[in-house]
């Protein structure tokens, strides 16, 4: 088990707002922190486990807000990267950094093999995007919800429990 697992569950929790849990339950979490380490490579992973492990140590959320702001947020080589990840959980699929954050940090621009490119990592990462979950729906062809279901108002789950 990668050593730094729990810091970014912890911290994915944190971006995407959903229990860590619930981003367990999609099954991805070890092959986008997989992911995330080809494209960032062994320095600039720690360069992220830092300041996400700086951000979650602290304890009160307006305060945790402004530690991420300060080291996150400004950051025009973690920033990038967040934001992608943000997208990843959401959308499913990894979007190419821009060539500007390949130049600031060195780092060579992802031919059409790389990790690095823009693309959908896996079947699954379609199923369990968390936009579908968000809008209290179902990803078209994945997790069918069965006959006349579109008759229903859709359950959204607050706070680990189901509300309409």
């Amino acid at each position: 088990m990668n050593p730094n697992r729990k810091i970014f569950l912890a911290f994915c929790s944190e971006i995407t707002g959903y229990p860590a849990i619930a981003l367990e339950g999609t099954g991805l979490v070890d092959a986008y922190q997989e992911l995330l380490e080809q494209v960032l490579g062994q320095s600039l992973a720690i360069e992220l486990y830092a300041a996400a492990e700086s951000v979650l140590s602290v304890p009160e959320a307006a305060q945790r807000e402004s530690q991420m702001r300060a080291l996150v947020l400004t950051s025009q080589v973690l920033w990038p990267i967040v934001a992608n990840l943000i997208s990843l959980w959401y959308l499913g699929s990894w979007s190419q950094l821009p060539a500007g954050w390949y130049s600031t940090t060195g780092l060579t621009l992802p031919g059409p093999t790389d990790p690095g490119r823009s693309h959908v990592p896996s079947a699954q990462s379609y199923v369990e995007q968390l936009s579908y979950r968000t809008a209290g729906a179902h990803p078209p062809g994945a997790k069918p919800t069965g006959f006349g279901s579109w008759s229903l108002p859709p359950v959204f789950e607050t706070e680990g429990r189901a509300a309409r």
